[in-house]
């Protein structure tokens, strides 16, 4: 009978990272070789004799054939120097397009303040003009159908005259500074789409350099987190987008017991990653940051090898060929519900 912990870990046992392996083409050939004398025993001549041909056969391909297998990947050292380059790239040509984002906005405040002001102006000169026509200031014969001496009549057509050539000088003042302020945010417009242009292209860049990491055969536990380069590609890059979020408990990868079932956490494959600190229920703002980060998770599972991810007693798990969430049994507790933490883990 199996005892109360066995009967845990076999309902957990789908939470269990395997560690598939792919022997390459030279440890087949040696396989091959050392059991080729169990072939030569007497009474095999003809098995021992087809072997022996297979295997002269494949010790024979053609120069070819052996440039065909995959070649040695880069080493994760370079790997990783090449995403810390292409990190400071990336975020230098970020806080470089906000800036030409904020120089865009400006041009279109000034704009549209600018054409707010041609307008008002507009409108005095409509209101000067129809002044002028009431007041008989266009015709000094108008003087004649109001109770008004001809001199003061003639003397208000003047200033209203007057009044109406300074706006129109005005007028045009404005539009040539309109006229400035747009050709500013078509430049800044322009600006603006060549950085975005930019700024995909770095990100494209980036993220092979991210695969490459991720998919990288050699994944051993080291550095200061004690956590494979892959886990720690995820956790710094899900920082860099949410926020590491101390003040509700950070982030937590690493450690030496894994819980009911080994897990991934002693084999630094599995972050924790934090949204209240005292076990006790997030508020709905983290409950929604848990979910922001559960979902990137999810649509970056690929290009960085992730396995699955829990939230809230629920899972998402590529090894079943998940499509959406699944839920889980009731583990007894908010933290081991996972309704206070989301739990990525990785290959």
């Amino acid at each position: 009978m199996q005892s109360d912990h066995q009967s845990r870990v076999d309902d957990f046992a789908d939470f269990w990272a395997p560690d598939p392996t792919d022997p390459a083409w030279v440890d087949r050939a040696e396989a091959m070789a050392a059991a080729l004398p169990a072939l030569l025993r007497p009474g095999r001549a003809r098995v021992a004799a087809l072997a022996l041909a297979l295997f002269g056969a494949f010790l024979a391909l053609p120069q070819t054939a052996v440039s065909a297998l995959p070649a040695e990947p880069e080493s994760m050292s370079s790997l990783k120097e090449r995403a810390e380059a292409l990190g400071e790239e990336y975020n230098g040509d970020l806080r470089d397009m906000e800036g030409v984002i904020q120089e865009a906005e400006l041009a279109q405040e000034r704009a549209e303040g600018t054409r707010e002001d041609v307008e008002a102006a507009r409108e005095q000169v409509r209101a000067l003009a129809v002044a002028t026509y009431t007041s008989g200031g266009v015709d000094p014969s108008m003087s004649l159908f109001v109770e008004t001496e001809p001199d003061e009549v003639i003397d208000r057509a003047v200033v209203i005259d007057y009044l109406s050539t300074s706006n129109q000088d005005k007028i045009d003042q404005l539009a040539q500074a309109l006229s400035r302020d747009e050709t500013a945010q078509e430049a800044a417009e322009e600006r603006l789409e060549q950085a975005e242009e930019d700024l995909q292209e770095l990100e494209d860049r980036r993220m092979e350099v991210q695969r490459l990491i991720a998919a990288h055969p050699e994944q051993p536990m080291g550095g200061p987190l004690n956590i494979t380069p892959r886990t720690e590609q995820m956790r710094a890059l899900v920082i860099e987008k949410f926020g590491e979020g101390r003040d509700v408990g950070g982030v937590g990868c690493y450690r030496a017991v894994g819980g009911w079932v080994v897990g991934e956490h002693p084999k630094g494959r599995a972050c924790d990653f934090m949204l209240n600190p005292n076990g006790n229920m997030p508020s709905q703002e983290q409950v929604d940051r848990g979910w922001a980060i559960a979902e990137w998770a999810r649509e970056n599972a690929e290009d960085l090898e992730i396995m699955y991810v829990i939230y809230r007693q629920q899972i998402w798990d590529r090894r079943r060929g998940d499509t959406d969430w699944r839920a889980m049994a009731d583990r007894g507790s908010v933290t081991q519900n996972h309704f206070d933490h989301v739990h990525i883990s990785m290959w």
